[in-house]
C-alpha cells in the first residue's frame, strides 16, 4: 500500500480558499480483532479542504467494497461501503488544547492521511456484517445454512418448561 498524501500548501495561508482532492488507492487488508477484512476494490477518497482561518475543515467521501463474512450464515460476501465524514486539520503552531485531542496535527504542507482514512472506515463498519436483510442464518441444531435449503430441525421441539402450556386451550 502506498502512503496516501495530500498537499495543502495552496490553502494554508488563504482564508476562505478551498482545494479538492480525488484519490484512488489500493489498501491492504486489516485485522479488526474479530476478523480480517480485505478490500474488494480500491478505496476512492474525495476531499474538499477549506481554510476557515482557525482550522482546515475537511469534507470527505469514501467509497469502496470490502470482503466480509456474514455474522448469521458465515458466507463471504461483498460489502459496499460509502460514507461521508468531516475532519479538522490544523498546523501545530495554531492548535489549541481542544484541537490537539481531536484534529489532525500538521507539521508540514504534505500530509499522509492513511490513518485518518482507516479510522473513518472502521468507525463506519457495522457491529456485525449481515449479507442481506432476508438472511436466515445457520440452524442452531444441525448447522445447515437455512438460505440454501429449508431445515426441519426442532419444528416439533417444545421447551420442557413450557410443555404444560401446550395442553392449555383458550376458551375464547
Amino acid at each position: 500500500m502506498n502512503n496516501v498524501k495530500v498537499n495543502v500548501a495552496q490553502v494554508r495561508y488563504r482564508e476562505g480558499e478551498s482545494v479538492c482532492f480525488d484519490l484512488v488507492e489500493d489498501f491492504s487488508s486489516f485485522d479488526l480483532g474479530t476478523e480480517i477484512l480485505s478490500f474488494q476494490a480500491p478505496v476512492h477518497v474525495q476531499l474538499q479542504v477549506n481554510n476557515t482561518s482557525k482550522v482546515l475543515l475537511v469534507h470527505g467521501k469514501i467509497d469502496t467494497k470490502l470482503n466480509a463474512t456474514c455474522g448469521l450464515c458465515l458466507e463471504t460476501f461483498v460489502y459496499p461501503l460509502s460514507l461521508s465524514f468531516q475532519d479538522e486539520w490544523i498546523f501545530r503552531a495554531q492548535a489549541t488544547d481542544d484541537l490537539l485531542e481531536t484534529a489532525l496535527i500538521l507539521d508540514k504542507d504534505e500530509i499522509e492521511i492513511n490513518e485518518r482514512i482507516f479510522e473513518q472506515i472502521v468507525l463506519a463498519l457495522p457491529m456485525k456484517f449481515i449479507c442481506s436483510a432476508e438472511c436466515q442464518g445457520l440452524c442452531p441444531t444441525c448447522g445447515a445454512n437455512r438460505n440454501l435449503a429449508p431445515c426441519h430441525c426442532g419444528e416439533n421441539d417444545i421447551d420442557p418448561r413450557l410443555a404444560a402450556l401446550a395442553k392449555w386451550q383458550s376458551k375464547d
